[in-house]
């Protein structure tokens, strides 16, 4: 493969490293995000049961309690999706992050791959001067004898 070809073959693959890393960058927010509304549900649950004990031991009537445990129902059920979502953004940072690292591996691969083919170009040209250098010499050494 000639190495023009191959230039295009490695600014491809840089431009697929760079989106790949784009795309982890926006599922690492994505996740933080969601552990982040977690977090505060989680939170706020605590804090909502510690109020509903205290009101709950300095007495409250029956419908009261009723209010207060539908809405930690609720509360619950929220917790439960979010924590579904987070469990979701988590794995779907985990293949973003094992792309960026086969899209870099690629990379770097065809850009070994080019390196040695200027190297084996440098070295092609260095013995074609250097034949061409022997001829010359030849040339003279024969011409003088």
């Amino acid at each position: 493969m000639e190495l023009d070809k191959l230039d295009k073959v490695a600014l491809v693959a840089k431009t697929e490293e760079n989106r790949a890393a784009g795309t982890l960058q926006r599922s690492q927010q994505a996740h933080d995000q969601s552990s982040a509304k977690l977090s505060q549900l989680e939170q706020f649950k605590q804090e909502y049961e510690l109020r509903l004990q205290a009101m709950a031991s300095s007495g409250m009537d029956a419908r009261q309690l009723v209010d207060y445990r539908r809405f930690l129902h609720n509360l619950n059920d929220a917790i439960s999706l979010q924590g579904q979502e987070n469990s979701r953004t988590q794995v779907e940072l985990e293949s973003n992050r094992e792309n960026l690292v086969d899209r870099t591996l690629r990379r770097s691969s065809v850009d070994e791959l080019i390196s040695r083919g200027r190297l084996d170009l440098l070295r092609a040209g260095d013995k074609e001067e250097q034949k061409h250098s022997d001829e010359v010499s030849l040339q003279r050494f024969d011409g003088n004898g």
